[in-house]
């Protein structure tokens, strides 16, 4: 029996300082499962994520990524922590939101001082757990994964789908405790006005496109490849992020429309060490895409349906093996989901679930998840400490409500500034001054770390536009900074900054 549920928040945390600062997130938990919603700048949802989940990433970092990844031998794993600082390049948003959650840690109480590197953890750490997938090849772990896609023919004769797209994917991963003890799922509602809203099935600490859907129903799933070649390791680029690119930007490629097309060009435009294959979809408009990207070091390609030969009807698989970036090569997986769809092509909500438990079911399979999205509808099952996530009752969401959700009396965290009291830029740079327009009632103006101590106070601006030397934050971290200003009539307003060294 499938479970639906009623999103409810049960937990919301604030700072209670000076300024009594938002935490921008609401988590709860249910069934064993976390759900987050995290909202703001990139840096803010993450110091959220740090805030709220910080012993849940120190769990995971150390009894998974430390262990597991990296056999708990520290100058293995510092070895390759310097090779993703040398040869990898993350977009700085991304750096600030691996700030965020350092900060967010910091700030919770939460000891980020790791006994087997002997130091704490720093933003450099936490960018490297989200280059696991790249470091995979290269690494003492091994992942897996596989997925189907139906849509048109194939589900034109269920009553729930009417011809729309599904897609199932079982992802595959060590069987590892601590993993097994904090899935998680965040809903990214993002300030940044070229950026939507998307939802990641993870865990606590990696932040990119492992298992993604979006608010316009695209949806990107990524499985290992086979085959990873290493000629050309100069501006390597982790394959998580890229995907989390193509679907968090409003429109990548620049076409005017944001589809599966964005989630290509973005892996293709990055340069991967590791081989990996993202079954991305779309309920677009009135019609369905589906696609294989398939990449590695030697370049990215697309495999549609059309070029699926041996798979009969709307359906597209995927396993972990190559089947056009290079010659393929036997899969049982692969083959049973082939011979099952040859038996019958026809596929409905529920018998492209069975058919994958039975087709794609291992006892890795640490989470099954079905997206549907002409229901906005996700199933979501995870494993047990004992059992893989394929022989759960999944938990049933709606994507709706978890888009939709109000972030009630925080909407001050999605806008910049008041009318009365305007700054820009935010966030501001190193290096870079900071100008502010006013309506002349301001007779003082302070900002604040978050922390509640005051960093720089101006008294009787005689100008509407006054600008500040940035180098008021020359001794000051990276992070959220709370701008307050006080009238004539004694009135106050807040802003929010982010200053990023």
């Amino acid at each position: 029996m499938r479970k639906s549920i009623v999103f409810i928040v049960i937990l919301m945390i604030f700072v209670t300082g000076f300024l009594n600062a938002e935490v921008n997130g609401q988590l709860s938990q249910i069934d064993g499962k976390y759900i987050l919603h995290v909202w703001g700048t990139h840096y803010e949802r993450g110091y959220a994520l740090g805030y709220l989940m910080g012993n849940n990433v120190m769990d995971v970092f150390s009894n998974y990524f430390f262990s597991t990844v990296t056999g708990s031998n520290a100058y293995y794993y510092n070895n390759r922590l310097q090779y993703f600082i040398e040869h990898f390049e993350v977009p700085e948003r991304y750096i600030s939101e691996a700030e965020g959650i350092i900060n967010g840690m910091q700030d919770a109480g939460i000891a980020t001082y790791h006994n087997g590197l002997a130091r704490n953890l720093g933003l450099d750490d936490i960018l490297f757990v989200n280059g696991i997938v790249d470091m995979s090849s290269l690494s003492r772990d091994e992942l897996g994964c596989s997925s189907l896609s139906s849509w048109g023919e194939a589900t034109i004769n269920d009553p729930m789908l009417q011809g729309n797209i599904s897609i199932t994917r079982l992802m595959d991963w060590s069987r590892n405790q601590s993993l097994i003890a904090n899935p998680l799922l965040v809903i990214h509602h993002p300030s940044e006005p070229n950026e939507r809203r998307w939802m990641s099935f993870t865990y606590p600490g990696l932040f990119g496109a492992l298992s993604a859907v979006t608010d316009n129903r695209a949806a990107a799933f990524l499985n290992m490849g086979n085959i990873h070649p290493s000629s050309n390791q100069v501006a390597l680029t982790p394959v998580l992020l890229d995907i989390r690119s193509g679907l968090e930007l409003l429109d990548y490629n620049n076409d005017g429309v944001h589809n599966t097309e964005d989630v290509f060009a973005s892996v293709a435009d990055g340069n991967h060490v590791s081989g990996t294959i993202i079954h991305s979809t779309q309920q677009w408009q009135d019609s369905c895409r589906a696609a294989i990207i398939e990449t590695n070091n030697n370049g990215t390609v697309r495999r549609m349906q059309n070029e699926n030969s041996n798979i009969a009807g709307d359906n597209l698989a995927a396993t972990n093996h190559f089947r056009l970036l290079s010659a393929p090569v036997y899969c049982s997986r692969y083959s049973r989901i082939v011979d099952s769809l040859a038996v019958s092509p026809l596929v409905s909500e529920t018998r492209q679930w069975t058919l994958m438990q039975g087709a794609g079911g291992v006892s890795t399979n640490m989470m099954m998840i079905q997206y549907m999205p002409n229901m906005n509808k996700v199933l979501w099952s995870v494993a047990s400490s004992t059992l893989a996530a394929y022989t759960q009752t999944p938990l049933e969401l709606d994507t709706s409500e978890l888009f939709n959700l109000s972030v009630t009396n925080h909407d001050e965290s999605l806008s910049p500034a008041t009318s009365t009291l305007s700054f820009y830029p935010n966030p501001l740079h190193k290096g870079q001054n900071l100008t502010f327009k006013h309506d002349l009632n301001i007779i003082s103006l302070e900002v604040y770390n978050l922390r509640g101590q005051l960093v720089y106070r101006f008294s009787n601006p005689s100008t509407a536009i006054l600008n500040l030397s940035g180098n008021i934050f020359s001794n000051q971290a990276s992070g959220i900074y709370f701008i307050k200003a006080t009238d004539r009539n004694g009135r106050n307003m807040q802003s929010k900054l982010l200053y990023l060294k």
